[in-house]
């Protein structure tokens, strides 16, 4: 199973940089890495992580490859969008956990194709806050069978353990068809 994780950097990072993205950033960013290890029992993660540093950078990528670079997320849109769409078209599983701002500007404001290259009968989650959500038309993905699992995002929590459960139960319904 192909399961794709977009999700933002945390301000809180460790010390040493000869490891992987998903090894460095710490604080709120812990509860992606720990749902990116829960959902590599199902199948192969692809962990895309939207830094302000770094850009559009992968959970197994090496910090060090990336130092020193100082480039804006703004500059990264395009990649992140072309990413996402094709990931969209790839995977069984796609988590998308950002903050309004990113999750407007990426992904509201293109959902229509988002939506429409979405893989037929495949597990969405989708975590911002209930303005953003309720911007988004989900009969798209509802058409084409698709599971959908929301978070309204709340304070600085990325995903609700009620949500995380729920999105878990999904992908073992989705994994025994």
């Amino acid at each position: 199973m192909n399961i794709s994780i977009f999700a933002e950097d945390a301000g809180t990072t460790r010390e040493e940089t000869d490891i992987p993205f998903e090894e460095f950033y710490q604080g709120g960013f812990l509860t992606i890495s720990s749902l990116a290890d829960q959902l590599g029992k199902y199948g192969d993660v692809q962990l895309h992580i939207l830094s302000d540093q770094f850009g559009l950078v992968r959970g197994e990528e090496n910090v060090d490859e990336y130092l020193p670079q100082d480039q804006a997320v703004g500059e990264e849109e395009g990649e992140v969008l072309s990413t996402l769409l094709e990931r969209a078209a790839d995977s069984d599983i796609v988590v998308i956990l950002l903050s309004s701002s990113r999750f407007d500007s990426l992904v509201v404001s293109n959902w229509e194709q988002i939506a429409g290259r979405a893989k037929p009968g495949s597990v969405w989650c989708l975590g911002a806050a209930r303005s953003s959500l309720d911007a988004i038309d989900f009969d798209p993905l509802q058409q084409k069978n698709c599971e959908i699992v929301t978070y309204e995002r709340v304070g600085v929590a990325r995903i609700s353990n009620e949500a995380r459960e729920e999105l878990l139960e999904q992908v073992e319904l989705h994994q025994s068809k």
